[in-house]
C-alpha cells in the first residue's frame, strides 16, 4: 500500500545552466562532447494539491490542465512534456513555480536546465527512483520528440553538474555514458547579442555541404579525435594540451562554415588577454557565446574596449547537478 498523500508537502528542484566545451556538430552525429555545468540555476518549487488541477507559473507563461489531460503550452513546453514523461505515476495535482536566474535568450542552455530540474523533482515527487542515466534518457525522449533531434549534452551537464565526456548512443553503443571529470576550469562567456536557432544552423550545415558527404564526414570525425584528445588531456592534467585541443576545434568549426565575422573579432579579442588560454565558439555557432578558458584579469587596453561592446557573463563551474530538496 502506497504512502498517503501529505498535502503540505513542498519540494525545492534545482539545476544549473551548461556550456559546451568541445563537441558542437560532431555530438549530433554520435561524436562525443565536453560540457559543464555553471553556477546559475533554474529552481522549482512544488506542492501537492488535494484535486489534479496542475498549475504552472513562470516569466514565460502562465498554464492551468488536468492531471487526466494534461494540455500543452507554446512557451511551456519542456515543463509540459516531463509532466507527461511521468503521467502514469502521478496520483495528484500539483502547483508548479519555475524561476530562472538567467535569461533564456543566452546560450546558458535554458531549456535542458528546465528539463533537468522537472525531472529531479517529479523522480523524487512520484518516488520512481530513476539513476541519472535513466533521467538522462526520459528527458533526450522529451528533446527528441520537441526538436526532431539533439544530442542531449546539454541536458547531461545540467543533471550531472561538474565538467563531463559524454558519449551518445550509438548503433553499437545503445546507451549514452556521462563520466565526470574531477577538474575545475577557470571559465569566461562573452555573449554576442544575438543568437541563430540550433536547427537553422544545422540546416545551412547540411545545405553547405551537401554535395560533399565524405568531407563532412572526415571533419566530423576530425572534431571527435580532438575533443578524445582534449578528455585525455583533462584526465591527465596536461592543460597545454587541452588548450590546444580548443583552439583546434576552432580551426575545425570555422572550417564547418559556423563562425562569422564578430565571433571572430571575440575571438581575436580574448586571446589577446595574457590570462586566456584559448577561445572558441561555444554552441552551435553564428552568434551566441564565445567560450574562453581562463579571465580577463591581464587584458590589453586594445582586447578591453572590443570586448567591452559585449555582455561578458561571470560563470563558474557548478559541481552541484539537479537535485531536489524537501521544503515542509
Amino acid at each position: 500500500m502506497s504512502d498517503p498523500l501529505n498535502f503540505s508537502q513542498m519540494w525545492r528542484s534545482v539545476a544549473p545552466a551548461n556550456t559546451m566545451i568541445l563537441g558542437e556538430h560532431s555530438v549530433v552525429y554520435g561524436q562525443p562532447a565536453l560540457a559543464c555545468a555553471l553556477d546559475q540555476f533554474v529552481t522549482i518549487h512544488w506542492q501537492i494539491r488535494k484535486d489534479s488541477a496542475i498549475n504552472i507559473y513562470s516569466a514565460l507563461g502562465e498554464h492551468h490542465t488536468q492531471l487526466d489531460k494534461i494540455t500543452s503550452h507554446p512557451k511551456l513546453t519542456f515543463v509540459i512534456a516531463a509532466l507527461q514523461a511521468f503521467q502514469n505515476h502521478l496520483t495528484c495535482g500539483l502547483d508548479i513555480q519555475v524561476e530562472s536566474e538567467f535569461s533564456s535568450t543566452i546560450g546558458l542552455g535554458s531549456s535542458a536546465a528546465v528539463l533537468a530540474a522537472m525531472l529531479s523533482g517529479l523522480n523524487t515527487i512520484c518516488k520512481t527512483d530513476y539513476k541519472l542515466i535513466q533521467l538522462f534518457e526520459i528527458g533526450h525522449r522529451v528533446i527528441i520528440d520537441l526538436q526532431g533531434r539533439g544530442s542531449g549534452t546539454d541536458l547531461a551537464a545540467s543533471l550531472s553538474g561538474g565538467t563531463i565526456f559524454f558519449q551518445p548512443k550509438t548503433d553499437l553503443q545503445p546507451i549514452s555514458s556521462i563520466h565526470k571529470l574531477n577538474i575545475q576550469l577557470p571559465l569566461v562567456l562573452i555573449y554576442a547579442g544575438y543568437k541563430t536557432p540550433t536547427s537553422d544552423v544545422l540546416k545551412q550545415v547540411a545545405i553547405a555541404w551537401q554535395d560533399k558527404p565524405n568531407e563532412l564526414e572526415m571533419l566530423y570525425r576530425s572534431m571527435a579525435q580532438v575533443t578524445k584528445q582534449a578528455f585525455q588531456a583533462l584526465q591527465n592534467q596536461q592543460l597545454e594540451t587541452f588548450y590546444q585541443a580548443c583552439s583546434d576545434y576552432q580551426i575545425l568549426m570555422d572550417r564547418l562554415g559556423v563562425n562569422d565575422k564578430n565571433i571572430q573579432k571575440i575571438i581575436d579579442a580574448l586571446i589577446q588577454c595574457e590570462s586566456i588560454h584559448c577561445a572558441k565558439i561555444s554552441g552551435s555557432g553564428l552568434g551566441d557565446c564565445v567560450l574562453g578558458i581562463g579571465n580577463l584579469d591581464n587584458c590589453n587596453s586594445q582586447a578591453l574596449s572590443e570586448l567591452a561592446a559585449y555582455q561578458s557573463i561571470a560563470i563558474k563551474v557548478s559541481n552541484a547537478g539537479a537535485q531536489t530538496e524537501s521544503t515542509e
